[in-house]
Order: C-alpha cells, then structure tokens, then sequence
C-alpha cells in the first residue's frame, strides 16, 4: 500500500511496487524536423561595446500562450520600444545590449541553448549578464538568480511602484514573506537584513544554457501569486482568460517592463557594473550550514534505523496478514570533512567585506579609466569562476558548482549541487571530494574579488 501522503483521491486502493497487472502503452510521436527561429536584437554600447548586457523571453507556446510566453515576451518588446524612443532622440547605452526572443524554449530550451552553445567563447569574453523573463502574472515580485546581482535587484525592486497597493514592490515582497515566514529568526532577518533573499535558479527556462553552461551571472524576474489557476501548457491559457482572471490591465505587464529594463539599464550605464559579494558570501554560508544539517539528519536517521531494527520494531509492526520485510542494517557513516568549505566559506566573506570597504573609500572620484577597465572585466568574470571545466560529475555540461537542476527534481534546484546530491544519495567518500571541489572555487573567487580590492585599494589607482 502507498503511504498516506502518495494516495490520491479516488476511492480505491493506491499500490506502489510489482504487481500482477500488466499495461501496454502505446504512444504516437511525431518526429517531423522543423526550422526554428530566434530573433536577436543588438544596440551597440557607445564606451564599452565589448561588454554585452543580455535580455531575454521566449516565443514559443504549447497551445495559446497568452501567460506563457506572450506575457513575458510583451513586456520585453515594450522594454526595447522604450530603448528606441531613447535612440530616436540620441542616447546611446554605454555597454550593448542585446534583446532576445528566443524559440522552442517549451520542449527543449533549444532555441537559447543552440545559441549559448554557439557563441560560448564569445560569451565567456563578453557577457556581462544574462535577464530572464517567461510567464508574468498578477501580484509579488519573484526573483531568482545569482546571488552576486541580489544587491542589484533589491535597489531596482525598491525603485519600482506596484501598481494596485502603491508600496514600492520591495515592501510589499518583504510583508508577504514575513507573512509567510515560520520562525521568529526568519521575520528578524526580513526585518533587519539590508536586502531580501533572492531564489537560486535551477532549470525550465532560458536562464539555464547561460547560468549553468558558460557561468554568466544571471537573474530571472517576474510577477505573480494573484490570480493563479490551472490554465499552465492548456488551450484555456488564451487571451479571454488573461484578460479577464489573469493581468487583466496589463498593468503588472508594465511593471515587469519597469523591473527588467531597469535592471538592464543599470547594468548597461553603470561606470562600475554593480556586482555586489557580501550576500554571495552570506547566501554560500546559508547552503554550508544546510549541508551540514542534511548531513548530520542523514548520519542520525540511519543510527536511529539501525537501533529500531536491533530492538525489533519493524518486525513487531508488521502486520501478519501483510507482511513486508524490514530495512537491511545500514553502514553509518563516517562523518564528513567540512573543513576546506568553512575555511573557503570565511575567506569569501572576509574578501567580499574588504572589496566593499574599498570601493566605499575609492569610488568613484578616485578610479581612473584605465583601473575601471580592469575592474569591469574582473566582475564580468567573477560568476565564471563558480565553474570548473569538468563540471558536475556524471552531467559535466552543467559546470556550475553553486546552482543546478536536481538530477531527479526536474526543475528544482540543488544549491552546492555536488555536495548535496553525493550526500542525499549516502556517496559518502564522494561528499568529501565534492566539498574540496566548491571550496576551490570558492578560493578562486575569493582571490578575483581580493584582487579587484587590491587595485581600489592602491594609492594613484
């Protein structure tokens, strides 16, 4: 019998496991070969044109589309008609900007992904960032991505008015997640951290080719938790339903304009990029204090299994008329190295608090072109250095070491993906040699961050 919490809801009986029942499926597919299109935008910057701000929503649906894509992708074509208006009368972005639509995003993130995978040299010497959006809806804004840019987001976030409570869309975040906070120590840190948390990305959109492939620093944005119904890849997600449950004055359709292209306006003009690594190094203290709870529930459920079965509790338990045999007696296991992650942990955030301290001291009266230079180019490439060559192990195309889709959570993200799955799965002695991989790039980006410090720091710089 299914445990209680797989059963659904018709009056029958819910079984797992071999059975005597049979099925035999048969499903049609249709493997036509098809021609599919993105559309790329490019606004050459006037002082930096190297340097590539990179925007993007996909054009593909399932059926209808209304919310997904065409909410999203809207909104980006009025962000790039803004730009235009600007062009028309003479502006110019410091930095390029290029806009995105990108194709067959809904069976395969292909259209985004052929075009990661063909540009990846050129993107790992150029891009500076990579903005997401898909579905857009009524209601909070929703944030995930790399947590260097959280500082970013959460100024723009502050910048930007929600259009049906007038609170600016930071406040109204922050009192629907104190709202739904648990504990006491979550509403504290609510209230008194100096930025809300953003979400780590995982997967199921356009994001993922940039983010986990090439290490481009990347966000996803969009509106939503008003409104919400069961229209998702349907033929019901169509215009009528949109503009009667859903957004139904496109005023969060604006709002979402706002939000993306502010962020990618800051990042474009911006002297110095606006990378920030304090909440990079609290957010990988976050995950190495969760690692070390799965860890340690890990070690103490197999403990506690071991002793059941030695006093005989399952057996006991058992019921005679259907009765199931118990858990075999497990090895418990060693307990894991954390040192080199704590160690690492520590030099990320003593590096991130002196990069901070300096840029206080020396920006922006003190900074000549020449260190600007060097500095924009040692930002764009502190998400690189989250990657290893190699990447995870048994799916080495996904080379980020802080953020992946979980190999059995679909979507999902596994934060320090290595470390957590090897633990999850009891890869023990695995566990251990995935900790000495994320604490190297941690090291890697501690030193890029001390070096940028370094050159603020200098006397004449």
């Amino acid at each position: 019998m299914a445990p209680k919490e797989w059963r659904g809801g018709l009056p029958i009986p819910y079984h797992v496991g071999p059975g005597k029942t049979k099925v035999h499926l048969k499903v049609n597919f249709n493997w036509d070969m098809k021609e599919i299109h993105d559309v790329i935008a490019r606004i050459p910057g006037a002082q930096f044109p190297e340097e590539w701000v990179i925007r993007g929503n996909h054009h593909d649906a399932w059926v209808n589309g209304a919310q997904d894509p065409t909410s999203g992708q809207v909104t980006m074509l009025e962000e790039a008609r803004a730009i235009g208006e600007l062009m028309k009368q003479g502006w110019r972005p410091k930095r390029t900007i290029i806009y995105c639509a990108w194709d067959a995003e809904e069976p395969m993130l292909l259209g985004s992904t052929e075009w990661v995978e063909e540009h990846d040299k050129e993107l790992a010497q150029h891009a500076v960032a990579y903005i997401n959006s898909d579905s857009n809806g009524r209601g909070y804004l929703e944030v995930q991505g790399s947590h260097s840019l959280e500082h970013l987001v959460n100024d723009v976030a502050r910048d930007i008015q929600d259009p049906e409570t007038k609170l600016t869309v930071s406040r109204r975040s922050q009192l629907r997640q104190i709202e739904d906070a648990k504990t006491e120590d979550e509403r504290k840190e609510l209230r008194e951290r100096s930025d809300l948390r953003i979400g780590a990305l995982g997967s199921g959109s356009d994001y993922t080719a940039f983010l986990d492939h090439i290490g481009v620093a990347s966000l996803d944005v969009a509106y939503g938790g008003e409104g919400d119904a069961g229209i998702y890849h349907s033929v019901y997600d169509d215009f009528y339903w949109y503009t009667h449950f859903a957004d139904t004055d496109f005023v969060y359709g604006r709002a979402l304009s706002q939000t993306a292209g502010t962020a990618v306006l800051r990042l474009a003009n911006a002297d110095l990029l606006p990378f920030e690594f304090t909440d990079l190094a609290d957010t990988v203290r976050l995950y190495q204090r969760e690692l070390k709870k799965l860890a340690d529930d890990e070690r103490g459920e197999l403990i506690e299994r071991n002793k059941e079965i030695e006093e005989g509790v399952f057996t006991a338990t058992d019921d005679p008329r259907r009765s199931k045999a118990p858990p075999p007696h497990a090895e418990v296991p060693p307990f894991l190295n954390f040192a080199p992650l704590d160690n690492a942990a520590d030099t990320l955030t003593h590096s991130a608090e002196r990069y901070q301290a300096a840029l206080k001291k020396a920006w922006p009266a003190g900074v000549s072109a020449t260190t600007l230079a060097d500095l924009n180019h040692k930002l764009m490439e502190s998400e690189r250095r989250l990657t290893t060559p190699e990447g995870l192990l048994r799916r080495p195309w996904y080379k980020h070491m802080l953020y992946a889709p979980g190999v059995y959570s679909g979507y999902g993200v596994k934060t320090m993906p290595g470390i957590r799955e090897a633990i999850e799965e009891k890869r023990w002695a695995e566990a251990d040699s995935e900790i000495l991989r994320v604490a190297a790039v941690l090291d890697s980006e501690s030193a890029l961050i001390d070096a940028a410090a370094t050159e603020l720091e200098q006397p004449g710089h």
